[in-house]
């Protein structure tokens, strides 16, 4: 065809000289004739083949007779053109080839011509045969193609595409591609393949064959081809099958969810890291682990641990891997502390591969926070439930001490009594009777203490509150030990505020607070001085007892504030008493909403202060 399109340039333009233009080998034979048949321009190759020149008829070629009144009839029709097979005979050639002859009308100065275009259906049937052999090529070799002309419509399609579509030859040649694919693409995708066949523009497409059992994915490609750069395109369109790779992909992918799941189920933190030289870079870890340390693990994939986690946590890890890979040992374990305070068992376990090589390490941090808590209340419990032993038995040690001393003394008076009421020694009763309601007295003193510390514990006390001069109370309450203070070589020291220091508090229980602090100042003072004022401060009235007795270790203040204890304890104390004052004292200034400080050092005395707000 582009030779005859060049024959008719040349002829259009004018009788032209061709002894200077070289005529290129292997075309095909062709000629143009007039309306009388006589060859009015040919090639080398018609000249050849033919033995024919210009100005001969083409009646003169040996061919069957209908080819020259089907030239002639022609040229009585209105076709533009005729194709039509012929046989032709030479001279020098007994036998007989068969030509196909394309015929075309052409008009050229108004005058009207016949090119004849001549093919040998030898040549032809080798192309056919070509392209016979190409076509079962494809379709032994499974290729998927198909081919589109310039319309856009299925001029070609391998048997392999037929079996790929499950589709029919008829129901796809001659089809628009986007017919054929129907099934297959959803609205959007057919716009798509549409807007790149409109366009002449390439198109790919993976594609699930799902009406196939088992589905099918194949990867579609459409590119046009160009015959020249003005031509409309063609299309080739061929297919990969891509079903193994998804399905793979696929499983793949499935693996790595389950793995995940698993992985995010997992309720410690667990963290996968790869070691590469002397660095241990970050493979996979649990959301946990990712909550915990403020992580996104698409962000750190591969970057060494120490870049984003504590620097003494990740020293413990490069630890047990450097251990690991040194030693037989399949895990190591230690102990992390996280700046929260939350407390983690670490355990670095090493994954073994090809040659025994230990290149993946999993760390699993879990929380032991609680177990460490419960593990130190447990422990807290257990001292706590030995000094209750302890506390029990000294308080039965003391508690039988205390009741037995006075039931004993009175026992001992009983027994001098009885001689004295002999003897009719009077004056030695008196004494003795005194010195029986002494420990009587004292004895009973204990039981009140009991009692009112019981009342304390459970809430029971009542309390009948009044406006009062704690300096008044005070000062009757000193005059009672005086006595004491002079047998015992002590100064006494009463510094009294002179306002009206007036509290609302139980007139009773107040009393009973000072007795049995002056009490305490004056039992464990052998030489110095006891103090006891009053103050007026900030709306508050503050009453200090201080003595310069022997004093209280520091740890041991808040332990002798509980009842039936004492600093030392056992039958070797050096002195007597139940332990209750001070507890009794303690717990009733609460009581009262007055505020209860102790200070004291051993062997340098000790310094209580109450302070109870003014009344309105």
């Amino acid at each position: 065809m582009n030779n005859l399109k060049n024959q008719r340039a040349i002829l259009i333009d004018s009788e032209p000289d061709f002894s200077n233009y070289i005529e290129l080998p292997n075309n095909s034979p062709l000629a143009i004739v007039d309306v009388e048949l006589k060859i009015v321009y040919s090639n080398e190759a018609f000249k050849q083949n033919f033995g024919l020149k210009n100005g001969d008829s083409i009646s003169q070629m040996n061919s069957n007779p209908e080819f020259v009144y089907l030239v002639k009839g022609f040229n009585e029709s209105h076709y533009k053109n005729i194709s039509v097979d012929i046989t032709l005979s030479f001279e020098n050639d007994t036998f007989i080839k068969n030509y196909f002859v394309r015929i075309e009308r052409v008009f050229i100065k108004h005058n009207q011509y016949f090119v004849l275009s001549i093919e040998s259906l030898e040549q032809r049937n080798k192309l056919e045969n070509k392209i016979n052999s190409l076509h079962n090529a494809l379709d032994q070799g499974n290729f998927p193609l198909m081919i589109l002309d310039n319309d856009k419509k299925i001029t070609y399609v391998s048997k392999t595409f037929e079996i790929v579509l499950n589709r029919d030859l008829e129901n796809i040649y001659n089809k628009q591609l986007d017919q054929v694919l129907n099934d297959y693409l959803n609205l959007s995708e057919l716009d798509e393949l549409k807007n790149s066949l409109s366009n002449s523009l390439s198109w790919k497409k993976l594609i699930c064959l799902h009406k196939k059992v088992p589905a099918e994915y194949w990867e579609f490609n459409l590119n046009p081809v160009y015959e020249n750069e003005y031509s409309k395109p063609n299309y080739i369109l061929f297919a990969n099958n891509l079903t193994e790779h998804i399905n793979q992909t696929i499983a793949i992918e499935r693996s790595e969810k389950k793995q995940k799941l698993i992985i995010d189920n997992i309720s410690d933190l667990l963290l996968i890291v790869e070691r590469v030289g002397n660095f241990a870079l970050f493979e996979n870890a649990n959301d946990n682990f990712c909550k915990k340390f403020g992580l996104d693990k698409n962000k750190i994939y591969s970057l060494k641990i120490d870049d984003f986690i504590p620097q003494n946590l990740s020293k413990e890890i490069y630890q047990a891997i450097y251990y690991l890979s040194s030693k037989n040992n399949s895990y190591h374990e230690f102990i992390y502390k996280h700046f929260d305070g939350h407390e983690f068992n670490c355990k670095v376990t090493s994954v073994p591969e090809t040659g025994n090589n230990l290149n993946y390490f999993i760390i699993t941090l879990k929380d032991i926070t609680e177990e460490v808590r419960y593990r130190e209340q447990l422990k807290k419990a257990y001292h706590k439930e030995m000094q209750l032993n302890k506390m029990k038995s000294d308080f039965l040690a003391n508690m039988s001490h205390e009741i037995r001393t006075p039931f004993n003394a009175v026992v001992g008076f009983s027994e001098i009594i009885e001689e004295s009421i002999e003897s009719g020694d009077i004056e030695l009763l008196r004494e003795l009777m005194d010195s029986m309601k002494e420990v009587l007295g004292r004895a009973l003193n204990l039981f009140t203490n009991i009692i009112e510390v019981s009342q304390i514990e459970s809430g029971e006390i009542e309390l009948e509150k009044v406006d009062l001069n704690c300096n008044h109370i005070i000062r009757n309450i000193a005059k009672r030990f005086e006595e004491e203070f002079q047998k015992k070589n002590i100064e006494f020291i009463l510094e009294l505020s002179d306002d009206d220091c007036i509290i609302e508090v139980d007139w009773v229980k107040f009393e009973k607070i000072i007795l049995s602090l002056i009490e305490n100042a004056i039992k464990y003072t052998e030489q110095g001085y006891v103090f006891v004022g009053t103050k007026s401060y900030n709306k508050f009235i503050e009453i200090i007892i201080e003595d310069s007795g022997v004093g209280i270790e520091k740890n041991q203040i808040e332990r002798l504030l509980k009842p039936f204890t004492q600093e030392i304890e056992g039958y070797t104390r050096p002195f007597e008493g139940a332990g209750l004052g001070l507890t009794i004292a303690y717990k009733l200034t609460l009581l009262m909403d007055g505020k209860f400080d102790i200070r004291s050092e051993k062997n340098k005395g000790t310094r209580i202060t109450l302070s109870f707000p003014l009344s309105n």
